[in-house]
């Protein structure tokens, strides 16, 4: 990471986690009683973006290129307690990659399951030829992991990328 021209060298995923936690507001459900998808994608989108904060220089501006490996796992019901955790799992050229989760926690037996998981993609906007990305440092089993499969996760987003500019030629743009 450059800052003010500091070279920082690693940094831990802890250091870039990003956590949201709310209640789950019946203004916030769709018709079968959980919460709507789309309440989901924006409180994730905000959050990857705080974790993309933390571990890029402030001097550099990135926006959301897409999202993958998105599953909707268990339903976000009334009055569960909600916490969004993310943080960054890789980064290659002008690319930072934020994990995401979401909990539930029931406020009456306090039982938590995971709820929701994607991966973000955050692409620097900066007209900068080279990025120095810090390498980051996973202390939990689950943050090894997902540091060790990185590479695999951006090799099947090229490959999904070029298959896109393939259905994209095919695409009636009426």
């Amino acid at each position: 990471m450059i800052l003010e021209g500091i070279i920082i060298e690693t940094i831990k995923c802890s250091d870039t986690r990003a956590i949201h936690e709310s209640y789950v507001f019946p203004a916030q459900l769709n018709n079968s009683r959980i919460q709507f998808g789309g309440e989901t994608l924006r409180i994730l989108d905000a959050n990857a973006g705080l974790s993309g904060v933390k571990f890029l220089p402030g001097n550099l501006s990135f926006v959301t290129a897409g999202y993958d490996h998105v599953q909707f796992l268990s339903p976000a019901r009334p009055n569960d307690i909600l916490t969004c955790i993310s943080y960054v799992t890789g980064s290659n050229k002008r690319a930072v990659e934020v994990f995401t989760k979401f909990l539930t926690t029931d406020t009456k037996t306090k039982d938590v399951e995971v709820a929701f998981i994607a991966f973000c993609t955050l692409i620097v906007t900066n007209e900068i030829s080279e990025i120095h990305f810090p390498e980051l440092v996973g202390e939990s089993a689950e943050e090894k992991f997902l540091l060790a499969t990185y590479h695999d996760r951006l090799k099947e987003r090229h490959t999904e990328l070029a298959d896109n500019k393939t259905i994209i030629s095919h695409l009636n743009l009426a």
